[in-house]
C-alpha cells in the first residue's frame, strides 16, 4: 500500500456569488439569485496532483464535500497534513 501525503493550501476558483458576496448556486443551501461570478481564493487540501496537466486534486477545508481539480499555477501548498485514520 502506498503512502498517501497531504498538504494544506490556498487555492483560488472562480465561484457563482449571491447579492452579498457569498459563494452561492449549487454550492449553498440559502436560494438566493447568483448575481456575479468572481475569483475567490480559499483553504483547501491537497489530495493528489497530476503532473502531466499540471493540477491539483483539492478537498476545500470548510466545506469537506467539495473537491475538484484547480490548476497548479493557482495553488500555494503550505504545510504537511498528517493522514486521518
Amino acid at each position: 500500500m502506498s503512502e498517501v501525503h497531504y498538504y494544506r493550501c490556498y487555492y483560488t476558483k472562480e465561484w457563482p456569488l449571491d447579492e452579498y458576496g457569498r459563494i452561492g448556486g449549487l454550492y449553498s443551501l440559502v436560494d438566493i439569485p447568483i448575481m456575479t461570478h468572481d475569483r475567490i481564493s480559499r483553504p483547501g487540501i491537497v489530495e493528489a496532483k497530476n503532473e502531466e496537466h499540471q493540477m491539483y486534486k483539492i478537498r476545500d477545508a470548510e466545506k469537506r464535500y467539495l473537491d475538484f481539480w484547480v490548476p497548479m499555477a493557482d495553488v500555494e501548498v503550505g504545510e504537511y497534513v498528517e493522514p486521518e485514520n
